[in-house]
């Protein structure tokens, strides 16, 4: 990594030589042409690119395959450092542009997973329609690279010119958006990590079930895992997902609008960074006359969430449990047992090259399950004691892949049976799919390949479980006539957002770990107190920044603190819990919080406690409330004393309140505001990390909303900007089916990922003010900004 940054400095030293020569010519030369003719290997017919005033490509052209094409050109021509970033992490690569540190650490845990391996095996199994699109889309790709004589500012600085595209490149990176979508695993090792300090039954209370359900029983398998080797695995994947990390739709019939029709609503809540995750587009085949609109991901050649003539659709993650961890207990040196007795490892070896330095060579163990994670600490340290190794299953890392047939079919769906059954090519983490359309009908389904486990397996993956017991082993997938599915209910409403999404009485176990109700039941009170719905309901709804967190929190911190001024009651006391970038009480409700985490919990938890750092709401109201079994995480264990729940709610709002003074200033706490600490850090890869260079590419700017809001922000609890926020809404739109013209859309930062593009950060303001830009099937070629038409350059 030094030699990296090494590197970087001298082209930032080339940067300043660039300024002082020509100005910025030769990055603004490296903008891509949007307007003129350009003769093209891989197209079939002509095409044409109309970009309007927002940046957003109108692509229309005489087929299907070559709006793929086109697709591929224009991620290419807007996002191309983007996808050269993601396919390299995905496939373990990234050392060979950026160098030893955290690259290098990434390379070897993708390596272990083996994605560059599955996306070929994925690839030779896919049917033949999926092919095609892929190398259909990897040729507008490469047909852009192909015709760039400057690359963007990016591959300047770096010195680094990029492969071309290949179709597997885009598997790769579809799976490493299913690893954001899979979060189980994770939570499998914070377990883990916390029965080497408490008991079960703590555990349990710090991840309790969720509201309604019965607690779990956690059996200790922690005399196999030593705490500094889970600590190792655990910071090799990645600390859980921020909590409220997650998503809203909803949709309503024409029973709830003003218009007597349908209306969609949809807000996926990823990590945010320059630039966007999601490419807006308009794609039109003029053979069959059928507009798709919508995000694309760049890499893939499809809209993942949109709408077309007939249809609009929305996801959310279901969350479900589609990872176990398996502790396997190994026989000799090259062996593990199964229930069938001892059986070999499948090994292979992988050779990373790494810039500036050598290359580094490793082994890579898989199980029955999966590859073998526990390797990843190292020869001369074990992550499990000397006789067992840790390893992953995953439905990620099965040879069969369909989702982009999936996509295809879905932005092609003309009714809700078409849309069910493009699912049935859909092997992704569950997603809660609601659905809408121009007859008026609504729907919602969840397909996904989720695991069947044995009635007598208690774990159900929410622990490493022993893998050479067959109770513990994946008993096939459910069938897609078993997942939840809905349509036209006589609510006339249908809204997700990660919450449980099953009754009690669902016969089959999708997840035990379910997000929280609170977002979910606040669309739900909307949506009844707003109807009848229009464009301007939803549009309040998206920016609703009111925190049921805070309504059940807050009057209980308010009865047990005897420590604060009367002042400071009375403005908590009467805030009406939103957590606007204006507000004073936002950030002080925010701090105390934080605080009242640490105070619960950090001496218990002791060196591992900065990882589990983070809101826990169902936790805590438990405990404040005095419920049974849980007035003891008040006492502080370092004394002889018996603390309450009192001591420990004052000494966290004085914890809170020095911490703010030492932010904000101890003059006049009135005048503090939410969003003087609480921004929203969109960062570059790599150019964020890099002194001189951080100012042109990251974003950084105010944010309202926290965690379980609507419009949903985070904070980092536990790092050293304890307010900062890196994710949010990566995308909003709202589908109006009186006329879907009208449908908006808004991206968080902007259409390109080239800092000089007029494009890079002009929907930030719209986007922080809760509006949106339309993008219209009617646009006529021509009446855009400007029109790139490709050719076919046999036709030259």
């Amino acid at each position: 990594m030094k030699k990296w940054a090494k590197r970087i400095s001298l082209g930032i030293l080339a940067l300043v030589i660039v300024i002082a020569l020509g100005g910025y010519g030769l990055f603004y030369a490296s903008l891509p042409q949007t307007s003129g003719t350009l003769m093209v290997e891989g197209a079939k017919g002509p095409i044409n690119i109309t970009r309007d005033a927002n940046g957003i490509p109108h692509i229309s052209a005489d087929s299907e395959n070559d709006l793929y094409f086109a697709l591929g050109f224009v991620h290419a021509q807007d996002r191309l450092w983007q996808m050269e970033m993601n396919r390299r992490l995905g496939s373990g690569r990234l050392a060979e542009v950026l160098g030893e540190g955290n690259a290098l650490n990434a390379d070897k845990y993708f390596r272990t997973l083996g994605f560059h391996i599955k996306a070929k095996q994925a690839y030779d199994n896919m049917p033949v329609e999926g092919r095609n699109a892929l190398n259909d889309y990897a040729n507008g790709v490469n047909a852009y690279l192909a015709q760039a004589s400057i690359l963007p500012p990016e591959f300047i600085l770096t010195g680094h010119s990029p492969e071309p595209w290949q179709a597997t490149d885009t598997l790769v990176w579809m799976k490493v958006m299913w690893m954001s979508l899979s979060m189980n695993y994770r939570k499998e090792i914070g377990r883990a990590q916390l029965m080497t300090k408490l008991t079960p039954e703590q555990v349990a209370q710090i991840y309790p079930p969720y509201p309604g359900d019965n607690p779990p029983t956690l059996p200790n398998f922690t005399s196999l895992l030593a705490p500094e080797q889970l600590k190792a695995v655990a910071s090799g994947y990645g600390a859980e997902m921020p909590a409220g990390y997650g998503s809203n739709n909803w949709v309503v019939s024409g029973k709830r609008t003003k218009s007597g029709m349908p209306m969609l609503a949809n807000d996926p809540h990823l990590g945010l960074s320059t630039p966007a995750i999601w490419y807006l587009a308009h794609l039109h085949d003029r053979s069959a006359d059928r507009h798709m609109i919508g995000v694309s991901l760049p890499g893939a050649p499809v809209i993942v969430l949109g709408r077309n003539d007939h249809i609009a659709w929305g996801f959310t993650n279901t969350g479900p449990d589609t990872q176990d961890l398996f502790i396997e207990k190994l026989v000799g040196d090259d062996q593990y047992l199964t229930p069938a007795g001892p059986v070999d490892f499948t090994t292979r070896t992988e050779t990373i090259n790494v810039s500036g330095g050598e290359p580094l060579t490793m082994n890579v163990r898989e199980t029955r399950h999966g590859p073998v994670l526990s390797d990843l600490g190292g020869a001369s340290k074990s992550i499990i004691d000397a006789d067992h190794v840790l390893a992953l299953q995953w439905t990620a890392l099965m040879p069969e892949d369909n989702i982009v047939i999936a996509g295809i079919h879905m932005m092609k769906a003309q009714n809700f049976d078409d849309f069910v059954k493009a699912g049935a090519d859909y092997a992704g983490p569950a997603q809660n799919m609601v659905y809408a359309d121009i007859d008026g009908n609504i729907g919602y389904f969840s397909p996904a390949r989720i695991p069947v486990r044995r009635a007598d397996n208690i774990i159900n993956g929410r622990m490493p479980s022993p893998g050479w017991d067959a109770k513990y082993d994946w008993q096939g997938f459910l069938n897609y006539s078993d997942l939840p599915k809905r349509f036209n209910p006589a609510s006339g409403m249908i809204a997700t957002a990660n919450e449980k999404i099953v009754a009690d009485d669902y016969p089959h176990f999708i997840t035990g770990d379910w997000g929280l109700p609170y977002r979910g039941n606040r669309i739900r009170r909307l949506l009844e107190k707003g109807t009848p719905h229009d464009a301007g309901s939803f549009q309040e709804m998206h920016s609703d920044t009111i925190s049921d967190v805070a309504s059940d929190l807050l009057p209980l911190m308010l009865d047990l603190a005897t420590d604060l001024p009367d002042d400071i009651r009375a403005s908590l006391t009467t805030w009406d819990r939103s957590m606007d970038v204006t507000s004073t009480n936002a950030i002080i409700y925010s701090a105390w919080h934080r605080e009242l985490i640490r105070a619960l919990i950090a001496d218990d938890l002791g060196d591992l406690f900065p990882s589990f750092h983070r809101s826990r709401p169902i936790f805590v109201k438990a405990i404040l409330e005095g419920k049974e079994g849980h007035s003891a995480w008040c006492d502080i264990i370092s004394t002889d004393e018996t603390e309450t729940c009192i001591t420990a709610v004052n000494n966290a709002f004085n914890a809170a309140w020095a911490d703010l003074e030492s932010r904000m200033g101890n003059n006049d706490w009135q005048s503090w505001k939410y969003g003087e600490l609480h921004t929203l850090d969109q960062k570059h890869m790599p150019f964020s990390m890099v002194p001189g260079l951080k100012h042109i590419f990251s974003i950084v700017r105010p944010q309202q909303g926290s965690n379980y809001t609507i419009n949903v922000a985070g904070n980092s609890m536990g790092s050293t900007t304890p307010y900062r926020s890196s994710f949010g809404p990566s995308f909003r739109a709202i589908y109006d089916f009186a006329d879907l013209n009208k449908s908006s859309f808004i991206l968080p930062n902007g259409q390109s990922g080239h800092p000089m593009s007029p494009h890079y950060s002009d929907m930030w303001q719209k986007w922080n003010d809760v509006t949106a830009v339309t993008i219209p099937s009617t646009v006529a070629e021509g009446d855009g900004r400007d029109t790139l038409t490709l050719m076919p350059a046999a036709l030259n």
